[in-house]
């Protein structure tokens, strides 16, 4: 008998490896899903160079303007899905800046890097939806949100040189 009279069935040793053989599986996938453990191969200054510049600047050039007049852009539906390439990459960029070892903090960093895969996606529907203006205008999304982290991250970064004497 149980508390307050409430009778427990018995154990059932014959349920006894089931049951350690389902807790068993049950490590064992935990342990699988987790996949592998992701090492940093390339510095953040490395990304920046080979991968966030040339891909934000394919970005921008789908929407620029002079003196009112759209000059250049995306013309053909295979410079558009270009442009969209390069709006994706620029999004999964953002998980790489955010792997473990390269994060700066665990606040800002990632509220800026979010910020840039977002602006990142935002530019990649506007590709697929051929809208010159909303590229423009998640253009200037990524770039705000690019500024931002480096201002914060790398305030001298547009400073002017220092002056030798």
């Amino acid at each position: 008998m149980g508390r307050a009279g409430i009778r427990r069935p018995a154990a059932r040793p014959d349920r006894i490896p089931i049951v350690v053989a389902a807790g068993v599986a049950v490590l064992a996938l935990a342990a699988c899903s987790r996949g592998p453990d992701l090492q940093p191969v390339a510095t953040i200054a490395q990304i920046m160079e080979t991968t966030v510049e040339p891909v934000s600047n394919v970005v921008f050039d789908a929407a620029v303007w002079e003196n009112g007049v759209q000059v250049g852009g995306p013309k053909t539906v295979e410079d558009w899905k270009m442009v969209q390439a390069n709006a994706l990459m620029l999004g999964e960029t953002a998980n790489l800046l955010l792997m473990n070892g390269r994060a700066k903090d665990q606040v800002g960093w990632t509220i800026r890097t979010q910020a840039m895969r977002d602006a990142a996606l935002e530019a990649a529907r506007a590709a697929d939806a051929r809208n010159t203006e909303a590229i423009f205008a998640a253009g200037t999304h990524i770039y705000q949100s690019c500024t931002g982290c480096h201002l914060q991250y790398i305030p001298n970064l547009n400073a002017p040189p220092k002056k030798i004497e």
